[in-house]
């Protein structure tokens, strides 16, 4: 591995969890879900670039889907706000 994509890679999973903590946070789930973040090529065509998937599993296995139209390190507070 690279030392150019170990950082790409560290930047990437920074911001993972990051999303993660907001999202959280933002439900008031803390560790009762499982709860999956990840980068991905958008296939909208008024999508400009890479969006962020998300996928929320409550304990009673109740899954929530959406996505961002934005890379990881583009989310924001008011994104995840604006979801829920």
């Amino acid at each position: 591995m690279t030392e150019r994509s170990a950082m790409q890679t560290a930047k990437a999973l920074w911001h993972t969890q990051r999303i993660k903590r907001l999202i959280r946070e933002h439900t008031g789930s803390g560790v009762a879900c499982l709860l999956s973040v990840r980068e991905t090529i958008c296939a909208d065509p008024d999508c400009p670039g890479p969006a962020t998937e998300v996928r929320l599993t409550s304990m009673s296995l109740r899954e929530t889907r959406f996505t961002i139209h934005k890379p990881l390190s583009a989310v924001s507070h008011s994104d995840i706000s604006r979801i829920f």
